[in-house]
């Protein structure tokens, strides 16, 4: 009999994590999983930790391979897959022991081909959740939105606090694109959403997101993280010809992002990383309209985004200045 759920967890060098991931998977109370962990060439104990968990636990598979990044183990994990609905836990992170189960019955409730929950940060969940809300049924179109959104606790762009039906993945070859260092997520669950018919989406939080500092998305900044760029340009290809009126959304996360980078590569003093830095300042040149139009952007990011676009220095001066003055104006008050 094939498992309403497998569960995907690419482990990398996380043994002080993955025992807690584990067990929170393994005491779901929906029993009939497939757990599928790929161990991406760690060097610490992760991978012993997982064989461990596997001979303890026949709904558990252990796959060991060179480390080829979180895409491609997370692939593998696809290929590998057999049940129903497919999800991913990062072997970070942990989840609350009802999820999958509340996610299968909103899934199956609505004949969802996607079903989306909320999350935790660090233990910490949306002050103004209403803890009686109902699930909600929502488009394409609104959903492509809602992953766009770069606030916390929100539908995300991220894959981890959903399930997607097999079925749609596999007739549809998606996978994750290996050349996508950050951004990989968006990317993936953007050809997820085209692909799907019905998406059920609770605000209620399952998922605890660890922001561990070594995750990809949070280490110093490199010249692969200007892949970013590239996964919106590939967002704008997939949406453009159903939904053309979303690409300026798609645009002002974008530059948004790309700015974050910037900032990310100045605090870091990354300034050996020209090519990369290139890459985020033309995004920004090309769709800083999309920005400094919007009300929900800060007068100072309006600023700093024509700075940092013009100059990384000019940017870093202006910046630091800033900063002075405000602790100056702190220290007076």
């Amino acid at each position: 009999m094939d498992a309403e759920v497998s569960i995907i967890i690419p482990v990398f060098n996380v043994e002080k994590y993955i025992g807690i991931c584990l067990k929170s998977v393994i005491n779901q109370t929906l029993g009939n999983l497939e757990i599928i962990l790929v161990d991406d060439g760690s060097t610490d104990g992760s991978g012993k930790i997982c064989d461990e968990y596997a001979a303890r636990d026949s709904r558990i598979r252990v796959i060991h391979q060179e480390n080829k990044g979180v895409s491609a183990a997370r692939n593998e994990g696809l290929r590998l897959s057999s049940g129903k609905y497919v999800g991913f836990v990062d072997g970070d992170d942990w989840i609350d022991d009802d999820m999958l189960s509340f996610l299968l019955e909103m899934a199956d409730t609505h004949d969802a081909d996607i079903a989306t929950c909320g999350y935790y940060v660090n233990n910490k969940a949306d002050p103004g959740l209403d803890l009686e809300c109902k699930p909600e049924i929502i488009s394409q179109e609104k959903s492509i939105l809602m992953s766009l959104e770069l606030k916390e606790f929100c539908f995300d762009s991220g894959v981890f606090n959903k399930i997607f039906r097999s079925k749609i993945l596999k007739e549809n070859g998606i996978e994750f694109e290996d050349e996508i260092a950050i951004g990989e997520d968006m990317l993936y669950l953007c050809k997820c959403i085209m692909s799907s018919g019905k998406i059920v989406y609770s605000p209620i939080p399952k998922y605890h997101v660890f922001t561990n500092s070594m995750s990809a998305t949070r280490r110093p900044f490199n010249s692969k993280k200007a892949s970013l760029v590239k996964a919106h340009e590939k967002m704008e290809e997939i949406v453009s010809l159903k939904y053309p009126q979303l690409l300026p959304a798609i645009r002002k996360r974008s530059v948004l992002s790309s700015y974050r980078l910037l900032c990310e590569a100045n605090v870091n003093k990354s300034f050996n990383e020209a090519e990369a830095i290139k890459i985020l300042q033309n995004d920004i040149k090309k769709n800083i309209t999309y920005a400094l139009k919007c009300a929900d952007v800060s007068l100072k990011n309006k600023l700093g985004l024509v700075l940092i676009a013009a100059n990384l220095t000019l940017y870093r001066h202006a910046n630091f200045l800033y900063e002075a003055a405000l602790r100056l104006f702190n220290y007076k008050l």
